[in-house]
């Protein structure tokens, strides 16, 4: 039977005992998904590259919830993950510290990243599906023991409505280092950039759709999130490399008044994390994103039906097994 999925935040349920790790947590959408899951009692990892910008937003957060009166639990994890090795290293970590882990939001994500001469790979593609690949595969055998015990464990993969920008992946274009990687970029570059940026966002999707494929009957649901055109945020910081700096401060101004706020953006990939609705409708491999109304205003999470080139399985698989060959590269090293 169709249901009409709805987010209230008041509405989330007790987590009380669940673990759950957000990437990204130290600023904008995964600040704000932070606060929604330890606001209910949840115990929080913020996973992040820099330690000092994530203990300060743990502060930040604690101080929020204390006004409410919520004895909140974050604690910092360590993640970075534009490094194979180190984003296996982050997991092996976790799993040496925790014996559960209930919620996994991968939200963490770059756009506009640069080629430099250390990264193998096309950088957006790198930090925002590949990094994530290595954390979520070497974490899961943990979230598949919690999901044996609690028949209910969630894995959310934050997406783009970018996606849209391609039907396939061109790994060749992924893999091989441009020729003008280190020229200045000008304005003329952005859709180059953003192309790129589209190209990662739609592994996202397809890394959820054969994950969900491998778990979904072990308790574990597997769905891709769309927070919706979010405006206060560092995703698009790197603009600044195109055009000048108080032409990119003026557009962030502006795009910070039209567009959705950081904690309307966080409220659908919540609700995959947390909604009773996840497993009493069957929802697992599904694309949601943020329904938004006049001036940009979060009126709700939609599962969307995405076109039939994006349910190719085999397009699934080989993005899986490319993955899985360029992970296993890189550790050889």
């Amino acid at each position: 039977m169709a249901f009409t999925p709805h987010f209230d935040a008041a509405a989330i349920p007790d987590l009380t005992g669940k673990v759950a790790i957000v990437t990204g947590a130290n600023v904008g959408i995964g600040f704000e998904t932070a606060y929604f899951l330890a606001s209910r009692n949840a115990t929080v990892y913020v996973a992040a590259r820099n330690e000092q910008r994530a203990l300060a937003a743990i502060d930040r957060l604690h101080e929020r919830l204390k006004a409410e009166k919520i004895d909140a639990r974050l604690l910092y994890h360590h993640l970075d993950l534009a490094s194979v090795e180190s984003a296996r290293r982050s997991a092996e970590d976790f799993l040496a510290k925790e014996d559960r882990l209930d919620i996994l939001i991968c939200n963490a994500g770059v756009m506009g990243a640069r080629w430099t001469p250390e990264i193998p790979y096309e950088p957006m593609f790198l930090t925002n599906h590949i990094g994530h690949f290595v954390f979520v595969t070497t974490v899961l055998p943990l979230i598949e023991k919690t999901a044996l015990q609690t028949h209910d464990a969630r894995i959310v993969i934050t997406t783009s409505e970018s996606m849209a920008l391609h039907k396939t992946i061109d790994y060749e274009a992924v893999s091989q280092r441009p020729a003008d990687a280190d020229v200045p970029r000008g304005i003329r570059d952005w859709p180059k950039s953003m192309s790129a940026y589209g190209r990662s966002k739609l592994a996202n999707v397809w890394f959820a759709k054969e994950l969900d494929v491998r778990v979904r009957d072990k308790g574990i649901w597997v769905n891709a999130a769309h927070p919706g055109l979010v405006g206060a945020t560092e995703l698009g910081q790197e603009f600044n490399d195109f055009v000048n700096p108080w032409i990119s401060k003026i557009a962030q101004v502006i795009v910070a008044w039209l567009f959705m706020s950081p904690k309307d953006g966080a409220a659908t990939q919540t609700y995959l994390a947390t909604s009773p609705d996840v497993p009493a409708h069957n929802v697992h491999g599904r694309y949601y994103y943020a329904r938004m109304g006049w001036l940009m205003g979060f009126k709700g999470p939609v599962d969307y039906k995405l076109d039939p080139a994006y349910e190719n399985e085999d397009e699934w698989r080989r993005l899986w097994d490319w993955t899985e060959d360029v992970v296993q590269k890189e550790l050889a090293k």
